[in-house]
């Protein structure tokens, strides 16, 4: 990092502590933190974080290869994972509306699974409990059939076809197969294509006027040092090789800008998106602070969206580089937002979701 860039963190939090409109304590705490976090590792991107009445909010780096569209809270960003969140909240709204129930079995919505799938129920897969296989690489047989899927539904076949890795209930193993199936039965119960459902009560009923799951003109492009088997990361970010995207996943293809999510934060917050038990039920309680959301990585892409309702705080952490970018910052800036020290991350290897 520049020095000028450093100084600019802390000029940033300074100005905006003198408006009168932010306190100058979580400003100073954040920027000084996500000064010295960057030092250790690269980030662009966009970070916005919420305590009480106090906000921060700041932009790093630019949106695209050539550094000539500079970051702003209304750049989308690619989510990966961070879509998840999408996926559990349509749940909740199709449980509020009294169509859904976590212990409801899947096959009750989905009949052509399987038999061995018989006794997994929404819950599970929602909780990432159920034993349904993973799916966190492609496999070469499997993108024929995704390629071609226009529904969430038409990807049951590919999940459906991959052996259960335990009994349901009995362990916990991140499956973006279980999220898959969880938007076709979005689907069957709703009667809406998944992404229009995200689109209709989600995104249009929160006002989330940048989010959409394909990336347009002003999104940020994906930028990877990724290489060729056997050859070293290149020496500075590079735009990924961009492939047609799925149109049916519900495990994590949307884009988002901070904007947006910070309206779904704000809503989360408070109880007129989902119920105070649904949400409840949905993000169930894991540790000293509540904490719903959901951590995402691909090739060129790593954000972070946390939002601890009890403290009404937010965090959110978009890059447009490598994991683990965002990751590292997210864990730095955590205590941070909810009153504690900066927790500076050590490098680590990248690793996509």
């Amino acid at each position: 990092m520049t020095p000028l860039v450093r100084s600019t963190f802390v000029a940033l939090a300074l100005t905006l502590a003198a408006s009168g409109s932010v306190s100058a304590a979580l400003n100073l705490d954040v920027a000084q933190c996500l000064e010295q976090q960057s030092q250790r590792g690269p980030f662009r991107g966009f970070v916005a974080a919420r305590s009480g009445p106090e906000r921060f909010e700041h932009a790093v780096g630019f949106a695209d290869a050539q550094d000539t569209r500079p970051i702003t809270r209304d750049t989308p960003f690619r989510l990966a994972s961070v879509g998840k969140v999408f996926t559990r909240v349509a749940v909740g709204l199709l449980i509020d509306d009294g169509k859904l129930h976590l212990d409801d079995p899947i096959r009750r919505h989905l009949p052509e699974l399987p038999e061995s799938f018989a006794a997994i129920t929404v819950g599970q897969l929602v909780a990432h409990r159920s034993g349904v296989a993973p799916m966190t690489r492609p496999e070469m047989a499997d993108g024929p059939v995704m390629a071609a899927a226009t529904t969430a539904r038409d990807l049951v076949p590919v999940v459906a076809g991959k052996p259960i890795s335990f009994e349901p209930g009995s362990q916990e193993q991140y499956s973006n197969g279980g999220y898959l199936l969880l938007g076709a039965l979005i689907e069957a119960v709703s009667g809406e294509p998944y992404r229009d459902f995200i689109g209709r009560h989600i995104f249009n009923a929160v006002g989330m006027t940048h989010s959409g799951f394909e990336p347009e003109a002003d999104a940020a492009t994906p930028l990877t040092r990724l290489t060729a088997p056997g050859q070293p990361p290149a020496a500075t970010p590079q735009p990924r090789i961009e492939f047609p995207a799925l149109k049916a996943s519900a495990a994590g293809d949307a884009l988002s800008s901070a904007s947006d999510l910070e309206a779904l934060a704000a809503r989360l917050i408070g109880d007129d998106l989902l119920t105070a038990p649904t949400k409840a039920s949905l993000f169930p309680r894991g540790a000293s602070h509540w904490q719903l959301g959901q951590a995402g990585g691909s090739v060129g892409s790593n954000t972070g969206f946390w939002v601890y309702p009890e403290d009404d705080a937010w965090l959110i952490v978009l890059s447009n580089i490598d994991p683990p970018s965002a990751d590292l910052v997210s864990e730095a800036l955590k205590p941070v937002v909810l009153g504690g020290a900066c927790a500076l991350q050590h490098p680590r290897a990248m690793l996509p979701r």
